[in-house]
């Protein structure tokens, strides 16, 4: 699931490696647009039933370091929109999934929505 990507991600960066090959689902799909979004990957693009991601590699700045996974089966955490008001106020990111899609907490607010916690980013 989600925290499989994160740890390869982070494993990717830490030995220099720009591309990855997985297997992802739907879900994962939307997961991977929001860490577009977030400037952790470059771009995505399928080859023979597997997806390839192209990471930006950071010197500087050590956000994908900073990722901890949240999302367990066994240790679920739920967020209500009032702690992510909370959250914001901070800067620091959340990917949540909720009923319209995995978003991110500045998207959780414009829609006041909560959610299931699955990765938690700070700076």
């Amino acid at each position: 699931m989600f925290f499989e990507i994160t740890n390869k991600i982070k494993l990717n960066n830490v030995i220099k490696k720009k591309i990855l090959i997985i297997n992802i689902n739907k879900k994962e799909t939307n997961f991977l647009k929001n860490l577009i979004k977030m400037n952790i990957i470059k771009f995505i693009f399928k080859k023979n039933n597997k997806y390839v991601l192209i990471l930006n590699l950071f010197k500087k700045n050590k956000l994908i370091f900073n990722i901890k996974n949240i999302y367990k089966n066994s240790n679920i955490k739920y967020i209500k929109y009032k702690n992510i008001i909370n959250i914001n106020k901070k800067n620091k990111i959340l990917l949540i999934s909720s009923n319209s899609g995995i978003i991110n907490n500045f998207e959780a607010e414009k829609n006041k929505k909560g959610g299931v916690i699955i990765t938690y980013l700070w700076n």
